[in-house]
């Protein structure tokens, strides 16, 4: 099996429970192994939310909420697990009826039915017209260990509501009058959930992450509203003799590879309790307003669970945290750091070219070993909020104070290669700014821990000269660029003199003319130069030969040297803005990876 695939899929099965075939088989027709976990749609995530408050009453010191397994997790859909029929029976708590007097329990909308043996909990929140016609109704589908049918806990249910003189409202396609008033928000789960539904799903959708922990004793979950959303608690309780801090579970909440991707707010640890809480990284839009709160208690067991090692966080045995391999005998070759950019400073300098080049790069030295990081430095912050005209939340979900430097993953990588992606932006507020002290600690900080940096400025001064007359040891200049010309054609005012016909190129003249056509709208001359990286902007591309080496002979002593040349991604088309590029350590050929490899580790050479 592949190495690369090997990886991925095992740090998927770590947190989800989902068996390594079925991750492998899925994550083997994506394009980039990045968001290895789906993530739900608007409305999917809003049905998953209120699973997990439904599941939330739920107790079991052996699978937290009583799942055992979530997978298949895709935008509409999810499939659970659970470990028993009670579990099951705190679901349906949430299906909608009518006592005799009237009086609605239960989410509106909800659904049930019994398909095969699984249960299949779908819902329809609001109308579909106007601009929601395509949207699709979302679904969860509940399995029982032991693959036992789920037909007799649900006509349990019915039965004991209609000897109670209830009215079941979940039966699917049955038509149900509208309520005739808006229920009180302590009253409408639906939009108390809706604040937090993203925050929720990605947590329901990996709850093999707590048992990883070392000592885990039991989990309780709860939430509540408050003036900017609704907020979850998470209580673990570990054994007596395990440590109540736990960075595993810091680096776990906040990786965006497998993990949810939050951010920590704060962090205080007493004698008796660890509070951690954190936020989304997109906690200003709808669907992450809420703060997470995991508190962490001693137990009454002795002895919890010893822990397992995760792929997620680079773990191969020991479940203990290890340290990052980046001492002498792991990376003998001098740390340095290089500033990657395609001009002027614009979004295409963090978002464009060059991005996507840093990406390649960093995770193609990862794959030879190295460890590598990208820093990304911006400036805008601006604040979209779904909620200016609501009346709840009436507030913003609390931000760290001052500037916080999150390290990610940038891809999960076998052996003893890393890649990171360091993020560094500005503070609240319209005109913020990153400083400058913060900057040189991310720098140091980076310097510590990797031996190849890239760094992607994004801030106005970056072209003016930014970092690289401080912290840095070069500017690197990557862009598309066509291959070196051989000859060129008669101009039209010529051809009625000499014909139409091609003249032939020196490699000076060749040189000459490429630079001109590519760098000439851009001043080079306040930048410390270190090279060019180029990326092939067509499939079909000429073998280097001695024409080829001539022209970077004569570009080298114009002041701009060229690194090499990045092959072309493979696939018909390069990935559109925003997404992910494809790198070495995602799913390729031997062949296209062994180009990809090749080809950063000659640019490399040329750098440290």
């Amino acid at each position: 099996m592949n190495t690369f695939l090997n990886v991925v899929a095992t740090a998927v099965t770590d947190l989800t429970g989902e068996a390594f075939r079925s991750a492998s088989i899925r994550l083997a027709d994506r394009r980039t192994w990045t968001d290895l976990v789906g993530s739900a749609s608007q409305d999917q995530a809003l049905l998953e939310a209120l699973i997990l408050g439904g599941l939330a009453s739920y107790r079991s010191p052996q699978h937290p909420l009583g799942v055992v397994e979530a997978f298949r997790a895709e935008a509409n859909e999810l499939h659970l697990r659970l470990e028993s029929a009670r579990a099951v029976e705190a679901l349906l708590d949430l299906l909608p009826y009518a006592e005799k007097r009237g009086t609605r329990r239960g989410v509106p909308g909800l659904q049930a039915c019994v398909i095969g043996k699984q249960l299949e909990l779908a819902a329809s929140f609001g109308d579909k017209t106007g601009i929601r016609w395509n949207v699709v109704d979302p679904k969860v589908r509940i399995h029982l260990q032991g693959n036992e049918p789920l037909v007799t806990v649900l006509h349990a249910r019915h039965e004991r509501l209609i000897q109670e003189r209830c009215t079941p409202h979940w039966v699917p396609g049955e038509a149900v009058a509208p309520l005739r008033r808006r229920l009180p928000l302590s009253r409408d789960a639906v939009s108390q959930h809706r604040a937090s539904a993203q925050l929720a799903s990605v947590l329901l959708r990996r709850p093999r992450m707590w048992t990883a922990l070392v000592g885990h004793d039991g989990l309780t979950v709860s939430s509540a509203v408050s003036e900017h959303g609704l907020d979850w608690t998470f209580v673990r309780t570990v054994a007596g003799g395990a440590a109540l801090h736990d960075e595993r579970l810091v680096e776990l909440l906040q990786d965006a590879i497998t993990g949810p991707d939050l951010q920590l707010l704060d962090h205080v640890c007493e004698p008796k309790a660890c509070t951690l809480r954190f936020v989304g990284c997109g906690g200003r839009v709808e669907g992450w307003r809420g703060v997470l709160t995991v508190r962490t208690e001693h137990g009454n067991s002795a002895a919890g669970r010893p822990g397992r090692a995760l792929a997620a966080l680079g773990e191969v045995r020991a479940p203990s945290r290890p340290s990052h391999q980046t001492g002498a005998e792991s990376r003998p070759e001098p740390t340095r750091c290089f500033v990657l950019t395609s001009g002027p400073s614009s979004t295409e300098a963090v978002h464009g070219v060059a991005a996507a080049a840093a990406v390649r790069l960093v995770t193609a030295w990862a794959a030879e070993g190295r460890v590598t990081a990208v820093l990304t430095i911006n400036d805008a912050d601006f604040d979209f909020s779904w909620y200016g005209k609501r009346t709840w939340p009436k507030a913003d979900v609390p931000q760290p104070a001052g500037h916080v430097v999150r390290w990610n993953r940038l891809r999960l990588t076998p052996g003893n290669g890393e890649a990171w992606r360091v993020s560094l932006g500005s503070g609240p507020g319209l005109f913020a700014v990153v400083d400058d002290e913060a900057i040189v600690a991310a720098l140091d900080a980076a310097r510590e821990r990797c031996s190849r940096i890239l760094v992607l400025d994004g801030r106005p001064s970056a072209w003016a000269g930014g970092l690289a007359n401080k912290r840095v040891d070069g500017v690197v200049f990557a862009f598309d660029a066509s291959e070196y010309p051989r000859r060129t054609t008669t101009p039209v005012w010529r051809r009625a003199v000499d014909g139409d016909r091609a003249v032939g190129l020196a490699p000076e003249d060749s040189a000459a003319l490429w630079r001109e056509r590519h760098l000439g709208q851009h001043d080079l001359s306040r930048l410390p130069l270190a090279g060019l990286v180029l990326l092939h902007n067509r499939k079909e591309q000429t073998p280097p030969d001695a024409f080829t080496e001539q022209v970077e002979d004569h570009l080298g002593r114009y002041g701009t040297p060229v690194l090499g040349w990045l092959p072309p991604e493979p696939g018909e088309v390069r990935l559109l803005h925003g997404e992910a590029t494809r790198t070495a350590l995602d799913r390729m050929s031997q062949e296209d990876r062994a180009g990809e490899i090749a080809a950063a580790s000659a640019i490399g050479g040329k750098l440290w």
